[in-house]
């Protein structure tokens, strides 16, 4: 029988391929290589990456380095373009702090919380675990982006509620009675997540009136009218006070707290100088006091100007004959940021009121809390009856970010 050529070329195709088949059976399977792995000492496990957030958050994670002395959780807005290696914007872009400090471990447990309704604007953000070991560099761990959202918009809020009611086909049964619901707690009130003090104004220079333990609950009856996110609480004890907002947990409606003024602090002590003494002055019977210091915008803006309003009385019963001058300081709670201006004074007669105004520029330290103290007869030039009433201090602000 005559053989097809056709069939004579598939065998010998065969034939060929037959050695590369048992080959490729003798070859090393390839396997995948994995993914780096996080340090398993130092890392945050919740919030994850693209996570939408909103009201107080306790940000999970781990934190087992060896020789640890601190560590806490910090924020700050994420800038398109910005990468977690780009050194440039380490410096340029600040990190703003969203825990307390800690200097235990913590093995797969709350790191601390993060209040993002207390001022912080919605948007995208980064978190950074910065750990202090007893070593000179300290180790980081990101997170990035995150999304504050506590003010959605009316049709997403809206949208569950509606895509549930076009998933149900069937309509419910009349019952006889209507179910009675639950009515939600919308009173706003905090919760004490460490043992806490609660203090007469909102820093940490105020004097303590009282305290929540680690899971009391107290009313909020305001915030801060200057912008430091610290509530405004009442007490079982019927006394109130202000209280930090990153060791509560706030709950309840938020949105109409009524904006509460702290007292002023006590005037920071201003030395007067000794370089040059002043001569002895004989006692004139003037006496010279500050009665109103108005600034405007407050809070200050940081490298922008302000205006100081300062009126002063000499409420003695004889002239002030000398020059009067009136020196304005801002600075942080430690002297440290000091700027200083001199807006003048002149010769005032008994019971004499006069106002002066001039202008101060702050430019450093924002987005911290700053002291604004002035002092009439800075110079000590006036013999006064009384010379313990010369120094006025405003309450404190936080100094905007503004161009800096």
């Amino acid at each position: 029988m005559k053989r097809s050529p056709t069939l004579l070329y598939l065998i010998f195709a065969l034939l060929l391929l037959l050695p590369l088949a048992i080959a490729q059976d003798d070859a090393q399977a390839i396997e995948p290589t994995d993914m780096d792995m996080v340090n398993a000492e130092a890392n945050i496990s919740f919030p994850p990456p693209v996570y939408v957030v909103r009201g107080s958050v306790d940000i999970r994670g781990t934190v087992t380095v060896e020789g640890l002395i601190n560590f806490f959780v910090e924020f700050r807005p994420l800038s398109l373009g910005m990468t977690t290696t780009d050194e440039e914007s380490e410096e340029t872009v600040g990190w703003l702090p969203a825990t307390l400090n800690r200097l235990g471990t913590v093995e797969d447990d709350v790191l601390g919380s993060w209040n993002t309704a207390s001022g912080i604007r919605d948007g995208l953000y980064e978190l950074r675990l910065a750990i202090n070991p007893n070593t000179e560099t300290p180790t980081y761990f990101r997170v990035s982006p995150i999304r504050v959202e506590n003010n959605p918009p009316e049709f997403a809020a809206m949208q569950p509620a509606a895509e549930q009611a076009a998933a149900d086909d069937e309509p419910a049964e009349p019952t006889d009675e209507p179910e009675p619901t639950a009515i939600p707690d919308s009173s706003p009130r905090v919760t004490a997540l460490v043992n806490s003090n609660v203090r007469a104004g909102d820093s940490t220079f105020y004097t303590i009136v009282g305290g929540l333990r680690e899971g009391e609950t107290a009313k909020i009856k305001g915030i801060s009218s200057f912008g430091t996110g610290w509530f405004y609480i009442e007490l079982d004890s019927g006394r109130s006070g202000f209280i930090h907002p990153n060791i509560v947990r706030p709950e309840g409606d938020l949105s109409a707290l009524a904006r509460i003024n702290p007292p002023p602090l006590p005037p920071t002590p201003i030395p007067l100088p000794t370089a040059v003494p002043a001569p002895a002055q004989p006692s004139t019977g003037a006496n010279l006091r500050i009665t109103h210091v108005q600034i405007n915008p407050h809070p200050a803006t940081c490298n922008q100007a302000y205006s100081v309003e300062v009126t002063v009385i000499n409420d003695g019963n004889a002239p002030a004959t000398r020059g009067n001058a009136i020196e304005v300081r801002d600075s942080r709670p430690d002297g440290s940021g000091l700027v200083t201006t001199v807006i003048g004074g002149s010769p005032m007669a008994a019971g004499e009121t006069r106002t002066y105004a001039g202008h101060l520029t702050q430019n450093q330290y924002y987005n911290e809390l700053h002291h604004i103290n002035v002092v009439v007869d800075s110079r000590n030039e006036v013999g006064e009856t009384n010379e313990g009433d010369n120094i006025y201090a405003t309450a404190p602000y936080i100094l905007q970010r503004g161009n800096c």
